[in-house]
């Protein structure tokens, strides 16, 4: 996770292009409670990203949903979890 960009006066913000590039994180409740709490704000105050915000939690629900049957085989799962395992360690 990464901290969000500062104001001139040191008080870190949000802005449009932070809040789509984090979403995921801030919908799935994987974000610190200040960076929580920064995309909430902006969220609330910005209107295409409510939407976006509001399509994608929907989006998230509906594929919940849909897939609630249903398990991926075992391997796949592995794959997978290596995948990000390897993205995670190759980003930070």
């Amino acid at each position: 996770m990464s901290a969000l960009p500062a104001r001139d006066d040191d008080t870190p913000t949000a802005n449009c292009s932070d809040t789509m590039l984090r979403i995921y994180e801030y919908l799935d409740g994987e974000m610190t409670p200040a960076d929580t709490h920064r995309i909430a704000a902006h969220i609330e105050e910005c209107a295409p990203c409510l939407a976006q915000h509001d399509l994608d939690r929907a989006l998230k629900a509906l594929v919940r949903r849909s897939c609630q049957c249903e398990e991926a085989p075992e391997a796949l799962r592995l794959t997978i979890m290596e995948r990000i395992t390897h993205i995670r360690v190759s980003y930070e």
